[in-house]
């Protein structure tokens, strides 16, 4: 059984809340905060990075990732608006609204009279919009771990906070260590399928954060050779891969009920290691969705379920 190809990204159409919470909002999350597979930008397209233009007081960011890292280096009270789906901190959901990565509402974004904007590779078009407008823009690549912390001090040298960069960064690099687990286990990282059922199942595959952050545990992903980033898979296939443990990624809390029938869903795959030997794990919150300054949490939460640290109710 091979893979079935699918785009690394989709591209979702805005939907009212409670149909997007019937639809796969982890993978939603990830692909607002991703570049969706666009090149990385040159200096000039970056901005003024650097080149000694006043920090910015007014500025805007629709990513959520993008967000918390302004809060995050200190920046929160510059922040004059926000993309729809920021919520971290929780200051940020307090910002007026901006729409989202496909429906940003550029009349008002030009309405708040930012003097910068903050945008990720795949919102190079909001940029082209922006600039005429006398809107400087800083397009900030966020696909890999790298770019993460590199962004952390990009963002902040452009803002007049060099310092909070470095020290962001630093705490992000104590944070992200490598760790490795006594077992190399086989696992499966679940990025979005709806609750109830194993079909339309999304996993973590090869150029991702979560493979990185696997190799720093000294894990196996066992989707690391799929075509794509983020595959649709099938069943068959996953039975195929025979992981140790399943880490299924939630972007909103769950309850204890909910996280039961996570977990229950598997068992229609019993001979999977992962399920015979119970070791499916539910890793709940948008932090595990979100490649910011909170992905440490989601790299110990990931290593205490690989050291069966972390038992399911």
């Amino acid at each position: 059984m091979t893979l079935t190809p699918r785009p690394p990204l989709p591209v979702p159409r805005a939907r009212p809340p409670r149909e997007r919470g019937r639809l796969t909002t982890a993978f939603l999350l990830l692909a607002l905060c991703l570049g969706c597979g666009e090149r990385a930008p040159s200096p000039a397209q970056r901005g003024r990075v650097g080149e000694g233009a006043p920090a910015p007081q007014r500025i805007v960011a629709l990513a959520p990732n993008i967000t918390e890292t302004l809060f995050a280096l200190g920046l929160g009270d510059r922040v004059v608006g926000v993309g729809a789906y920021s919520t971290w901190p929780p200051e940020a959901a307090k910002k007026p609204r901006l729409g989202g990565l496909f429906d940003a509402n550029l009349e008002r974004i030009v309405s708040l009279k930012p003097d910068l904007a903050v945008l990720l590779p795949s919102e190079k078009d909001l940029a082209d919009h922006l600039r005429p407008l006398g809107v400087e823009t800083i397009i900030i690549p966020n696909e890999t771990l790298a770019d993460v912390e590199r962004s952390f001090t990009l963002i902040a040298q452009r803002c007049g906070v060099p310092e909070a960069g470095e020290r962001l960064a630093a705490e992000w690099r104590a944070g992200l260590a490598p760790k490795p687990i006594r077992n190399k286990l086989r696992v499966l990282v679940s990025a979005g399928r709806p609750e109830g059922r194993l079909a339309d199942l999304l996993v973590a595959g090869p150029d991702t954060f979560y493979q990185e952050l696997l190799d720093r545990l000294g894990a196996v992903n066992v989707f690391a050779d799929a075509p794509v980033r983020y595959p649709k898979v099938s069943l068959e296939e996953v039975v195929a891969r025979a992981p140790d443990v399943i880490l299924e990624l939630r972007s909103e809390d769950v309850s204890p009920e909910v996280r039961r029938q996570l977990v229950t869903d598997w068992n229609q795959l019993g001979n999977v290691p992962a399920v015979r030997g119970k070791r499916v794990h539910v890793l709940a919150g948008d932090h595990t969705v979100i490649p910011g300054p909170r992905l440490p949490r989601l790299y110990a939460e990931m290593r205490a379920a690989l050291e069966g640290e972390q038992r399911e109710p």
